[in-house]
C-alpha cells in the first residue's frame, strides 16, 4: 500500500523521532477523523464532507499510499458535487484502505 521509496524521500529531512511522531499522531487521530465522514454522510452534510476528506487525504498523503490518497480525493469531489450516491461504498473502501495502511504504519513503528 504505501510507497516506500516515496515514503523515504519524503520524510528524508526528519529523524526517526519526529516521523514517529507524525504517525502516531495520525493513529491517534485517524477514527474520529473517519467517524466525522460517517456523521457527515448521514446527516447528508456534503460541504463539511468534502472539506473533512481533503483535510484526511493531506494527512495520508505524507505516507504516501496512493489508494487510500485517491479514495479520499474521490470523496472530496463527489461530495463537492452532489453525487451522494457514491459516498457510502467509496467510505467503506477507504475505512478498509486506511485498516491496510495503520497496518503497514504500525509494522514501520516496530522497526
Amino acid at each position: 500500500m504505501i510507497d516506500w521509496d516515496q515514503f523515504e524521500e519524503n520524510f528524508s529531512y526528519y529523524d526517526k523521532e519526529t516521523i514517529r511522531e507524525v504517525i502516531e499522531n495520525y493513529l491517534d487521530e485517524y477514527e474520529d477523523r473517519l467517524n466525522t465522514l460517517e456523521k457527515n454522510l448521514a446527516s447528508h452534510e456534503l460541504s463539511p464532507l468534502s472539506f473533512h476528506a481533503h483535510s484526511l487525504k493531506s494527512v495520508i498523503g505524507n505516507f504516501m499510499a496512493p489508494e487510500p490518497y485517491e479514495t479520499c480525493r474521490k470523496i472530496e469531489t463527489f461530495a463537492k458535487e452532489n453525487v451522494a450516491h457514491e459516498l457510502p461504498s467509496l467510505l467503506q473502501k477507504l475505512k478498509e484502505q486506511i485498516r491496510e495502511l495503520n497496518l503497514e504504519l504500525k509494522e514501520y513503528l516496530k522497526r
